[in-house]
């Protein structure tokens, strides 16, 4: 694993790259994209798995977030978008990685992030884990305050909406590789409604894999869960290296 650190907006982002045991000149690689008020850390055993199948792996912390620099209180969902161009811009730039082969993988407000990512930049496939969605007015306000927790996001997010209705649905619905979306049976901040409408925003549903864990929360902590997120991930990826 290699610590690296980039800057964004003047800010230091701290980042970790997990390279193959063996890698080849040009390998296919992942970029992963964590929630609200996560970290880095909490995608580590994913890392570990997936670079067995031959994947770089980068991790990274958002501004505010973990070890990175930046109050978590004041910035917007356009700036933390920001972050992930930036960090994807990093990985692309790596003489070990396939630029053509670039992949994300997301959880809760990066599902947000990487699906409107996918406009912003070439992504070959895209796994979203309990996916969050925000109304396009809040996009350059400060994200503190508006996640699930709030009632009245979460009272937004009981609504169906069209894939034209928020930002991240309709850069699902223009995304042409393949999707993952890991939904959590018992999730209290990401209701079935939220998943519901990215799962109808695919156009290929061909190109969809829909999978429901059972009993799981919103977040997985170290344990069964996360090992069957861990399964997941890799079955799901495993077929798409090349």
């Amino acid at each position: 694993m290699e610590n690296i650190d980039f800057v964004v907006d003047g800010l230091k982002l701290k980042a970790d790259i997990f390279y193959p045991e063996k890698p080849k000149d040009k390998n296919p690689a992942i970029l992963f994209i964590h929630g609200w008020t996560a970290e880095k850390t909490r995608s580590y055993q994913y890392a570990e798995a997936l670079i067995k199948l031959g994947y770089v792996v980068m991790l990274f912390d958002m501004r505010g977030h973990g070890i990175s620099e930046g109050n978590i209180k004041i910035h917007t969902p356009r700036e933390f978008l920001n972050d992930c161009i930036v960090a994807y811009d990093y990985l692309a730039s790596l003489k070990q990685v396939d630029s053509n082969n670039i992949n994300v993988s997301t959880s809760s407000f990066g599902g947000y992030l990487g699906s409107i990512l996918t406009i912003k930049r070439k992504v070959k496939n895209l796994a979203m884990r309990v996916p969050a969605d925000y109304v396009n007015d809040s996009f350059d306000k400060p994200k503190w305050g508006n996640a699930g927790e709030n009632p009245e996001v979460f009272k937004w997010r009981l609504i169906p909406k069209k894939y034209n209705e928020t930002f991240a649905l309709q850069a699902l619905h223009d995304f042409k590789g393949n999707i993952l979306i890991i939904e959590s049976e018992k999730d209290t901040v990401v209701p079935h409604q939220i998943i519901q409408n990215f799962v109808e925003a695919v156009q290929d549903k061909s190109k969809l894999t829909h999978i429901v864990q059972k009993g799981a929360s919103h977040s997985t902590k170290a344990g069964p869960f996360r090992d069957e997120v861990t399964r997941i991930l890799v079955d799901w990826f495993k077929n798409k290296a090349k």
